[in-house]
């Protein structure tokens, strides 16, 4: 059991780094746009939420097109580690979101 146990945190954490190393490509913008967007809501609370929160949504839309444009002939390699395209922009536009949204709540 240990053994499996062993094999299975080893696949997961090597699952992990190779969605990082996608991520990566784009993470220093997305934490740019973050930081801009945390800035606006720290001066004007919940009044513009609604704004910032489209705003993150319509970046992360145009990152995504940007992003699968030019990166189109890696995915092969992500899939052929086990990563299929839908999973690895779920999880990285999902990871993206979430810390977008347990920042706002840490500044509010």
């Amino acid at each position: 059991m240990h053994n499996q146990l062993s094999k299975y945190l080893q696949v997961f954490f090597t699952k992990i780094s190779i969605i990082w190393i996608f991520y990566r490509s784009f993470f220093l913008l997305s934490l740019i746009i973050t930081a801009i967007c945390l800035r606006v809501f720290w001066l004007y609370n919940f009044k513009i939420f609604f704004t910032i929160f489209w705003f993150k949504i319509v970046t992360l839309a145009i990152t995504y097109y940007f992003i699968d444009e030019y990166k189109r002939k890696e995915y092969y390699y992500y899939q052929n580690l086990g990563i299929s395209k839908r999973k690895l922009w779920t999880i990285t536009l999902g990871f993206d979101f979430a810390l977008f949204i347990s920042l706002i709540i840490l500044v509010s």
